[in-house]
């Protein structure tokens, strides 16, 4: 049976994913979820991974990434539109998760498409940072949920994540601008999408790929990462070696 605080987590990202373009406060946040600031953010790390803050913020930078690669919106309405109001905090928050400012990140996608057909820019897309690509899969008949993936030093989610992302459900991702560095990819899914919403699962679903290698002149291979169902005493042993 789902705990109370569990049911508040669950409560949390669903807001956060509904909301996550207006003025969010993690202490707003834990204040409507019913429980002190302090309380749901140990509960949500947790449970989740991290923090309801580095959540938060890659929910809302998937959305700036979009745009930034979508749109004709600059910087200052981007930064708006995923609910910033000060467009310094968001390029400094964007340039910590991504490791490039937004409009460092709007160039670099811009510049590879005509490097890739020999175009003018393609020096700036042979200097640009190493992207790591890769998907998620679920096991058979369990495709929905929210799924975190990040990049760790260690096989398990101590610390901040160098990079992150926030899928809606498994399926590709993409991590940016990858520092040089030998790195573990986790993945954890704890939230079921259903047609009422989200709910949580009795058991998460974790799933792991490493170690990698990234520098200047390897970039990395693309990653498939499993979820499968783990018993509690085992969440923090989730990277598997890759595959034969």
């Amino acid at each position: 049976m789902e705990s109370a605080i569990t049911r508040a987590v669950v409560q949390v990202i669903a807001n956060m994913h509904h909301n996550f373009r207006e003025d969010l406060t993690i202490d707003g946040i834990a204040q409507a979820a019913g429980f002190s600031r302090f309380h749901l953010t140990r509960e949500f790390t947790h449970l989740i991974g991290v923090s309801p803050r580095r959540f938060l913020r890659a929910l809302r930078f998937e959305e700036a990434k979009r745009l930034l690669t979508g749109s004709r919106l600059n910087v200052a309405e981007i930064s708006h539109a995923v609910g910033y109001s000060s467009v310094g905090t968001f390029s400094t928050c964007f340039k910590s998760c991504t490791g490039v400012t937004p409009s460092a990140y709007r160039l670099l996608r811009s510049a590879t498409p005509l490097a890739a057909t020999g175009g003018g820019l393609g020096s700036v897309a042979r200097t640009a940072p190493a992207q790591l690509h890769g998907s998620v899969q679920a096991p058979a008949g369990d495709q929905s949920g929210v799924v975190f993936v990040g990049l760790f030093p260690a096989p398990f989610p101590q610390g901040h994540p160098v990079r992150c992302t926030v899928l809606n459900r498994p399926g590709a991702f993409t991590l940016d601008h990858v520092p040089t560095g030998r790195w573990h990819v986790l993945a954890r899914s704890v939230m079921h999408r259903t047609d009422d919403g989200l709910r949580a699962r009795h058991t998460p679903m974790v799933g792991g790929f490493g170690p990698i290698t990234t520098s200047a002149n390897h970039a990395p291979e693309p990653v498939v990462i499993r979820l499968s169902r783990e018993n509690l005493a085992t969440l923090r042993l989730i990277a598997t070696a890759p595959p034969s």
